[in-house]
């Protein structure tokens, strides 16, 4: 039978005016995979600008799109906290996951509840390209995939180093919001791809330094992260944060890579949290591959 895609929002619904630009994505999409789109009630119920449904709402929402085989996030936004009640109360196997940004709350509870693997990127309802899609297709459907500074010339290696372990993506903000909880991920032995958008580079050591005293960090293999795009002080004269990555790197001491366009990215690739990953960074080049399922 062909997979059943439900097209939904954990937060916020779709503006009406992104709507229909969402459901072509998203049937683009579903059509490429061989599956079949059921489009959830909370997709189109617009409570104004910021506005997110109450939670019982958006939690009756989630436990019927958990009986699909595969639940595509047309937007992220605050919110997905709410849902983890019915992650903890789901008794079945869990549905496959794509989305990025505040659904790292659900990559995270998907880890640890031994879930299986899911998708940090491509969301129909925000921009993308079509290596979003591409890598969401390929993604899905358990192919490998394999990007070096020939193909992504604006990626930085920061420090050198072999690395290979399952990975796990998020946006670190949120990720290091679980610390304390019973749904932060054990990230030992992984590689680790973080991004964020609007964030400080204080602000993304503060969160580094987080996980690492609450010891999330220890044992992690390889870091990954994003450019980080935010707004400095005018005539900021601290450190990039590049150079708070490639701190970290060396405190740690492994390979790392800055500025992967995953995540909050005008076209991110699409990561699959959960897959056996290999990171090499040496003086003249860097390569990451994601093996086959």
């Amino acid at each position: 039978m062909p997979p059943s895609v439900v097209l939904w929002c954990p937060a916020y619904p779709m503006p009406p005016a992104k709507q229909e630009p969402a459901l072509t994505a998203a049937r683009a999409f579903v059509a490429a995979i061989g599956g079949e789109l059921r489009v959830s009630k909370d997709f189109s119920a617009w409570l104004g600008e910021a506005a997110w449904a109450p939670p019982t709402q958006r939690q009756a929402s989630f436990r019927l799109a958990l009986t699909d085989d595969l639940l595509l996030a047309g937007r992220g936004g605050y919110g997905c906290l709410d849902l983890l009640d019915v992650v903890a109360a789901h008794a079945g196997p869990l549905p496959g996951l794509i989305g990025y940004s505040d659904l790292t709350v659900l990559h995270a509870a998907w880890t640890v509840r031994g879930g299986p693997e899911t998708l940090y990127g491509f969301m129909p309802g925000v921009p993308h390209g079509d290596r979003a899609v591409a890598s969401a297709i390929a993604g899905w459907q358990g192919h490998g995939q394999g990007w070096d500074g020939g193909l992504l010339p604006e990626v930085r290696a920061v420090r050198q180093g072999v690395a290979q372990g399952q990975l796990f993506a998020g946006c670190l903000r949120v990720l290091a919001g679980l610390v304390g909880t019973k749904w932060m991920p054990d990230l030992r032995g992984r590689v680790l791809a973080i991004e964020d958008i609007d964030e400080r580079p204080y602000r993304i050591d503060r969160d580094l330094r987080q996980l690492h005293l609450a010891g999330c960090l220890d044992g992690v293999v390889g870091l990954i992260t994003n450019a980080f795009p935010a707004a400095l002080p005018p005539g900021y004269q601290g450190p990039s944060s590049s150079d708070i990555i490639g701190a970290w790197a060396e405190r740690l001491g492994i390979p790392a890579l800055v500025g992967l366009p995953f995540g909050h990215h005008a076209d991110p690739l699409t990561l699959p949290c959960g897959r056996s990953t290999s990171l090499s960074v040496g003086k003249t080049g860097w390569r990451l591959d994601i093996a086959p399922r």
